[in-house]
């Protein structure tokens, strides 16, 4: 028996270093937003500028 009362009394010597991260101060709810197609469209374009920008002025 004084083999297991020696175990319980040994402590993991890495158990110091073992550390819980603080409480957060607030906590902050995440909602999932799936994108739709519109979200992905590109932006307008002025035909005129388009144009200048092509095939110059």
């Amino acid at each position: 028996m004084s083999s297991n009362e020696d175990q319980e009394q040994v402590e993991d010597p890495r158990a110091r270093f073992r550390h819980l991260p603080a409480e957060p101060a607030r906590y902050v709810e995440e909602t999932n937003v799936d994108g739709s197609s519109s979200s992905y469209t590109v932006p307008a374009v002025d035909p005129v500028q388009d144009f200048t920008r092509m095939y110059g002025a």
